[in-house]
């Protein structure tokens, strides 16, 4: 068999012919008939298997059998017709099959909604909430919380800050960039003295002005906090034992809960003054201290 059948034969199969199948019909269409026996030499089918196979063909409406004396003669139906009628029923196969499956998942929901709605019953307070310890697992969710702002960021900006190295500070300035360029919104309240304290944090506030952040700084923010959307609000607490730098995220997906933090921000977010006001006064202070 050249590699033009073993070509043919699998179009078939993918068609829904079995390997014998399609191995008979291309026989078959060799010349205007043939009995059992010279089909089953020429296609290489076992004798117990040629005539189960060749009912199965007539079945399927891409072969015909007609009596010749004794002799039972086997001549294929037109290409055509033949493959139309395997579409037909693969096409009627499937559609009896989306039925069954129809009438199974209805009465499936039938049975699996009472247990739905048994279970909602048994709400956890706290499966709305996320908590997170490692600087490197905030890092990661924080930039994934600018990845899913779609329209606003609003922040509470103040230390201890996890950006404490160049790679996570580069990260997350490229994830906010990115957020500005789609639309999105950001403001971000810093406190005066934090500006003084970190000369890095006075250069990553001029480069994200120049993208479109909205900047203001006021004398005391109560608490480190991000608003995303109005729907998520995540408190980075610091520890309060000791002295280490340690942050824990507390990440909050709660409506009323942003709304709340978001009325906080708005009111704070007046009483604040513009960045570049402050840093203008600052330089001024340092220029006169250093005279």
């Amino acid at each position: 068999m050249g590699n033009d059948s073993h070509k043919l034969i699998k179009k078939l199969y993918d068609l829904g012919l079995t390997e014998r199948e399609a191995k008979l019909y291309l026989t078959l269409l060799e010349k205007k008939s043939f009995t059992a026996l010279e089909l089953q030499q020429i296609a290489k089918i076992p004798r117990t298997k040629i005539y189960e196979v060749l009912q199965k063909m007539i079945g399927r409406g891409i072969c015909t059998q007609r009596s010749l004396g004794r002799e039972k003669i086997y001549e294929a139906v037109e290409p055509e017709v033949a493959l139309n009628r395997i579409i037909k029923k693969s096409e009627t196969e499937f559609l009896e099959s989306l039925e069954d499956k129809k009438d199974i998942a209805t009465n499936l929901i039938k049975t699996l909604i009472p247990k739905y709605d048994e279970n909602k019953e048994n709400f956890n307070p706290l499966e709305f909430i996320e908590i997170f310890k490692s600087k490197d697992q905030i890092q990661k969710k924080y930039l994934q919380m600018l990845d899913e702002t779609n329209k606003e960021l609003l922040t509470f900006n103040k230390g201890p800050y996890v950006c404490d190295n160049s790679s996570r500070l580069n990260e997350q300035q490229k994830h906010e960039t990115e957020l500005l360029l789609r639309g999105g919104v950001c403001r971000n309240i810093y406190e005066v003295h934090e500006l003084i304290k970190h000369e890095w944090l006075m250069e990553y506030i001029n480069d994200q002005i120049n993208h479109g952040q909205q900047a203001k700084v006021i004398d005391f923010l109560p608490i480190k906090m991000i608003i995303s959307d109005s729907e998520i609000v995540s408190f980075p607490l610091p520890q309060t034992i000791g002295t280490s730098t340690d942050i824990t995220l507390v990440f909050i997906k709660h409506r009323q809960l942003a709304a709340a933090s978001k009325m906080l921000f708005n009111y704070l977010w007046e009483q604040a003054r513009d960045f570049k006001e402050v840093v203008g006064e600052l330089n001024t202070t340092i220029t006169i201290a250093n005279n």
